[in-house]
Order: C-alpha cells, then sequence, then structure tokens
C-alpha cells in the first residue's frame, strides 16, 4: 500500500502543469484589430532537467505583426516553446537560454571578460506569440543534457 501512495506522489511531482488562458478577455484586446502578438510572462522555479514548476506570472496582447527577433541558444539547457494549431499549421519552436542556469559575461581582476555559468532557483520567460487562427496550445519543454526533453507545461488557449 504504501508503495502505490509513494508512486502516486512521484507521480504528480513529475506531472507538467496547465492553464487556460482566454486571449480576447485579455486587457488590451482590439476586437477591430485583425493581428495580435500575445505577451506571456511564465515564472520558472526547481532545477532544470525537467524538475521545473511552470506558473503563468503575466498575459498581455497588443496589436501588430511580429518580427523574428529571437537569438540563437548555444547552452545545453534550453526551455523550447511549441504552439500547436487545430489546423494543420506548421508547428514552429522557439528556442530560449534556460532562465534557471544561464551564461554571463563577467569581468577578472584583469580586466578579461569571461563566460560562467549563472544558476538561479527562480527566473522568468518571456514568449512572444503571433495569434492565429487555429491556435489552441502553447507547450513548453525543458532540455538538459542529462534528462533530454521534458514537457513542463501546457497552456491552452480559448
Amino acid at each position: 500500500m504504501a508503495a502505490i501512495v509513494l508512486a502516486g506522489l512521484l507521480m504528480l511531482e513529475c506531472r507538467s502543469g496547465r492553464a487556460v488562458l482566454a486571449v480576447s478577455e485579455l486587457p488590451d484586446y482590439n476586437k477591430q484589430s485583425a493581428d495580435h502578438i500575445i505577451f506571456l510572462n511564465f515564472r520558472i522555479t526547481g532545477k532544470p532537467g525537467g524538475n521545473e514548476r511552470v506558473e503563468l506570472a503575466s498575459a498581455n496582447v497588443g496589436d501588430g505583426k511580429m518580427k523574428d527577433i529571437s537569438r540563437p541558444v548555444h547552452s545545453p539547457y534550453q526551455i523550447k516553446a511549441v504552439p500547436r494549431y487545430k489546423t494543420s499549421a506548421i508547428e514552429r519552436e522557439m528556442v530560449f537560454e534556460h532562465p534557471l542556469l544561464r551564461n554571463a559575461e563577467v569581468s577578472d581582476p584583469g580586466g578579461h571578460i569571461r563566460q560562467v555559468e549563472a544558476t538561479a532557483s527562480e527566473g522568468s520567460l518571456l514568449v512572444r506569440l503571433q495569434q492565429h487562427a487555429g491556435l489552441n496550445q502553447l507547450e513548453l519543454f525543458s532540455v538538459s543534457p542529462e534528462s533530454g526533453t521534458v514537457k513542463i507545461y501546457t497552456l491552452d488557449f480559448k
């Protein structure tokens, strides 16, 4: 009996988070605008590699079309965001530096700049997303060399 309870607790700990967002009910949503950009701010805590806890901290919407201003990510610790559609639209994944494990440039006493790994117990992730007809979900994945790719959060759109 104790083994069943322990297995249940472990399954709850590994379960990814989930939330629902109604974009048309967000402040500043303009029904007259044909194009909307969704700004999602996530708070991430825990340890990289699938042991993260994710919550939607804030969501905003603005009028307009998005430009691709993404930066390449070279760290093996990443967060991948994948928009999912009801239709057969192309699901283009977005890759971000992991907010709990970042590379930072620091200056040593000799004045040379070098890269060091900076860890944090809490971080934030801003995801910009163009609203399209058929967009029904955004999935977040944690990527690490130790655990591979692990789903950590699902945001459903109404």
